[in-house]
């Protein structure tokens, strides 16, 4: 058990929630900036072009939804990272609300990252189907043999930070929700 600081909260909690804070604050500016961006990005003529070219209609329909509503994307990303920066502050400042939106945060993040994982590995099944089976090319199957190189790295590491970062994440719940932590967050 980590030694309580002087106001009998654990020692690890004011670090990670400083840190938790400014990593939040950095995302939320960083999305904020990508939404601007994207705001005349998305009306392009080139991307409308590429969005109804007929040649693409393999993309996955997670990378043709994120092409059609970047600006969206990059809002609701801004905004959870807005909420994560509250639940911290609020936590700070010893705010059940803000307790209970980290711990709901955490859990969420931690299915969003394994459904990240697999969308990766998805979007790269939607480019190996586009190989035909039956080609004779060498560059073909030299092509599909690197893919399928990448999809096995790209998707193996995906998925196993996604459940590291889901353990951690869970442990960490499991920790805020213990009697000392807890009994921080009366109001």
């Amino acid at each position: 058990m980590p030694r309580p600081s002087g106001d009998g909260a654990p020692a690890f909690l004011a670090p990670l929630l400083k840190s938790v804070l400014l990593v939040c604050l950095a995302s939320a500016a960083m999305w904020a900036v990508l939404a601007l961006v994207a705001i005349p990005l998305s009306g392009a003529e080139a991307l409308q072009a590429l969005l109804a070219d007929e040649e693409l209609h393999w993309l996955p329909g997670s990378l043709r939804w994120l092409l059609t509503h970047p600006v969206l994307a990059n809002v609701l990303l801004c905004v959870s990272s807005l909420l994560g920066s509250a639940a911290c502050w609020g936590m700070l400042r010893r705010w059940r609300w803000a307790w209970a939106l980290f711990i709901v945060l955490l859990a969420v993040t931690a299915v969003l990252n394994v459904i990240a994982a697999w969308l990766l590995d998805d979007a790269f099944g939607h480019l190996l189907a586009q190989i035909p089976d039956d080609t004779m090319s060498i560059e073909l199957l030299k092509l599909r043999s690197e893919l399928r190189m990448q999809r096995v790295i790209c998707s193996g590491l995906a998925g196993m930070t996604a459940l590291a970062f889901a353990v951690l994440q869970g442990w960490l719940i499991v920790r805020l929700c213990a009697a000392d932590v807890r009994a921080l967050f009366r109001r």
